[in-house]
């Protein structure tokens, strides 16, 4: 029994797009990056002025964060990284002093999926309390 061209082609056709399609398939997860501001709001009697103190990022291409201080105020700002895994609870902090328009970076291999929080504050001085804290959420 022979096989006729037109079958024949459509086969070879099918057996192509299979194989594009398995060879093409995207990873198994793709992460979700977060971003926080602190923010303040001052209200007088001719309204209101906000305030950037910080903003922090946590970029899941990586598993890399950064901290940049935003404001010319004389606080310090700080950062939290936090998530879960099979090894437990897992808590980084970063913080930088020196002043507006200074970053600082931080990177730790998170398994994939991994709910990831990242928490930006100011503070006055070492030993002072957080101010304006915002929280974000991503996935590594």
């Amino acid at each position: 029994m022979t096989i006729s061209r037109m079958p024949r082609r459509a086969l070879t056709g099918l057996a192509a797009t299979v194989s594009a399609l398995a060879l093409s398939t995207a990873p198994a997860f793709a992460g979700d990056d977060a971003h926080a501001k602190s923010i303040s709001e001052n209200c007088g009697v001719l309204g209101c002025v906000t305030q950037l103190h910080a903003e922090a990022w946590f970029y899941s291409d990586g598993d890399h964060w950064k901290l940049c201080d935003s404001d010319a105020d004389g606080d310090r700002v700080d950062m939290s990284v936090g998530w879960d895994d099979s090894a437990g609870s897992h808590f980084l902090t970063l913080e930088v002093t020196g002043g507006q328009g200074a970053c600082a970076t931080g990177q730790r291999n998170i398994p994939e999926g991994k709910k990831v929080t990242i928490q930006v504050w100011h503070r006055n001085g070492a030993n002072g309390s957080g101010k304006d804290i915002a929280t974000a959420h991503g996935t590594a």
